[in-house]
């Protein structure tokens, strides 16, 4: 695993800090009778995509840009009524050109 870059306070100020961008896949278990109603409310949240559905389940992809904000977008999906569950199986985060250079 790689070190997190030592970002000073002048270089965060300036704008000089590296960019990353965080995505994760989720599976979502619904009611079946409310899948699709779910997969179009889920499908509205920014940075969020679903994929397929089949049956109780749906597919997403949850991007942004830190792995808090994935986490509580995950959480509000969990939380809408008719949701059972909602578990992340998977996060890449992606370091990107500095800002600012």
């Amino acid at each position: 695993m790689q070190d997190s870059p030592k970002i000073s306070r002048r270089s965060f100020f300036k704008g000089d800090v590296p960019s990353r961008h965080h995505i994760s896949s989720a599976v979502v278990v619904t009611h079946p009778s409310r899948r699709e109603e779910i997969g179009r409310r889920i499908a509205a949240m920014p940075g969020v995509q679903v994929h397929a559905s089949e049956g109780s389940r749906l597919v997403v992809t949850i991007e942004g840009p830190t792995s808090g904000m994935l986490g509580e977008t995950l959480i509000a999906i969990s939380t809408l009524d008719g949701v059972i569950t909602a578990n992340m199986v998977f996060e890449h985060m992606d370091e990107g050109e500095e800002i600012g250079s």
